[in-house]
């Protein structure tokens, strides 16, 4: 009987190809500095050496997967989507990450737009506003935990 056809693993370890695409091109729409997204990615590149760590893939967006307890993670978020595709990989990769175990996911962005992914998602996402240093300085936040 022949076997069913399997999707492939979203988990990558590696930045290159479609991941390194998506990775540029998201930095790039943030940062506009080639020198600087670079090094970015670099630094990317040393935490995906770090043991728990991973990058998921879910159409054109890139998910960096930063374990920090057992059971809870923070994510980073790479994408070329539409607002609406970014929404379904949102719903799949916290699918995946429960799937697999996690229990806790939190993120932090700076864009106050985010609220609405996050909303559209349907999940049960708590926001609340913290700071977090971004280049050397503290600036405000948003936070925003899932837990299952």
């Amino acid at each position: 009987m022949p076997m069913p056809p399997t999707s492939p693993s979203p988990e990558k370890n590696e930045i290159s190809g479609k991941v390194l695409n998506i990775v540029r091109n998201s930095l790039m729409g943030e940062i506009k500095d080639p020198a600087q997204v670079q090094k970015l990615i670099g630094s990317l590149g040393l935490l995906l050496q770090q043991p728990g760590n991973k990058l998921i893939q879910f159409g054109n967006s890139v998910f960096l997967v930063m374990v920090k307890a057992p059971g809870e993670v923070e994510v980073h978020t790479f994408s070329a989507e539409t607002p609406e595709n970014l929404i379904q990989n949102y719903i799949k990769g916290a699918a995946y990450l429960q799937k697999i175990g996690v229990k806790k996911i939190t993120t932090y962005s700076d864009n106050p737009a985010f609220q609405k992914v996050a909303k559209s998602t349907g999940l049960p996402v708590k926001i609340n506003q913290t700071v977090k240093q971004q280049g050397g300085e503290m600036k405000p936040v948003y936070e925003y935990v899932l837990e299952f």
